[in-house]
């Protein structure tokens, strides 16, 4: 089963990324720390990426650019608005890096205007990555830059933001992007990271690290239990993980909130469509699976921590059968309100997980 399906979210169309995962409780499978029997050692827990995906616009509306570019443009945050986004994410969410995502939904000038505040309000334990889509998701497969644009955008990038990593965030497989990606190795020789990287597809110059996108591995299954023992789900993660490995290319692995539609199906398999009106919050417990078998598993030299895509949970929270736009996540980022709607549960979880890991204290 593939990490992600082409999405048909009826709200305003989006992608899922994210995660799977698994318990293993063989002793033979898990790395315990020697000494303390603990999963890593505490020091090797806090250096972990503990990351999300989110548009720096923090707009409701970011389909310019990304579906395709006859779309209204989007609004851009005010300074408090970022200003609240980054406690939450980097406090309550315990996150100590954010991939923000632009994909032209509002002018380059204004683009830059929106990462400064970023940088301004950010700590200085929170890494911001610049995370750039280079083609849309319409039929034509549209650039989303212009050779000048995408020019412009490194420099800046590179000046004012991140001068030692960038991101291209792409969750359809080995699509051709080399024309684009050769002008951004100009600027980023050793730190272009490929966000929404796919189970099955390899990690390849030039991109130096990844952030895998295994949403369906992680879905499969109503309950827990079913997810142990289905097709697609806990020994899908575990051959994914393995897999990576053998690369020894360092991964962070996606850890998810929205899943996909659970009544449609007697075990909770994926049903053949995806919705935003009907997909459902991941069940309870299996986002701690996940970390718990990934940490089991992983090689140290091809583990980089954890992430999840709050992109796509802001998607699926807008649906009006859901929270609708007043009580959006990215609305409640936007108030520093933490998030309570539909999908709040997974989504907790994940930053307790987070929390834990800062404090070199997962068990």
């Amino acid at each position: 089963m593939k990490g992600r399906r082409k999405r048909e979210i009826v709200a305003y169309c989006m992608f899922a990324g994210v995660m799977l995962f698994s318990s293993c409780a063989s002793s033979v499978c898990a790395k315990m720390d020697g000494e303390k029997g603990e999963f890593f050692s505490p020091s090797a827990q806090r250096r972990l990426e503990r990351s999300f995906w989110v548009n720096a616009s923090l707009s409701d509306d970011t389909r310019k650019g990304y579906w395709g570019s006859n779309f209204p443009s989007a609004s851009a945050p005010s300074p408090s608005q970022i200003k609240n986004a980054v406690r939450l994410l980097s406090d309550i969410y315990g996150a100590n890096r954010l991939y923000l995502i632009y994909n032209h939904e509002y002018s380059i000038e204004k683009a830059e205007s929106v990462y400064r505040l970023w940088k301004r309000f950010a700590p200085s334990t929170l890494d911001l990555v610049p995370t750039l889509p280079l083609l849309m998701y319409d039929r034509d497969q549209t650039p989303v830059f212009t050779r000048i644009g995408l020019i412009r955008l490194a420099r800046f990038f590179r000046r004012k933001i991140n001068p030692d990593e960038l991101a291209i965030y792409d969750v359809y497989p080995n699509r051709n992007m080399k024309k684009w990606t050769e002008i951004l190795s100009v600027f980023y020789p050793h730190g272009l990271i490929r966000v929404g990287l796919q189970p099955d597809e390899a990690l390849r110059a030039p991109f130096a690290r990844g952030v895998q996108d295994t949403w369906s591995g992680v879905c499969t299954g109503r309950a827990n239990s079913d997810w142990a023992r289905m097709p697609g789900g806990e020994e899908t993660l575990r051959k994914w993980v393995i897999s990576r490995n053998a690369k020894s290319d360092p991964i962070s692995w996606d850890l998810i909130t929205v899943a996909w539609d659970y009544h449609s199906t007697k075990d909770g398999s994926y049903p053949g469509y995806d919705n935003a009106n009907w997909n459902m919050p991941l069940p309870k417990g299996r986002d701690d699976m996940a970390a718990r078998l990934i940490f089991s598993l992983a090689d140290s030299k091809s583990f980089a921590g954890f992430s999840s895509d709050l992109f796509v949970l802001e998607a699926n929270s807008f649906a009006p059968t859901h929270d609708g736009a007043t009580h959006s996540f990215y609305s409640a980022l936007r108030s520093g309100t933490p998030y309570r709607g539909y999908y709040h549960a997974p989504l907790d979880e994940i930053s307790i997980i987070y929390r834990s890991l800062a404090k070199g204290a997962f068990k």
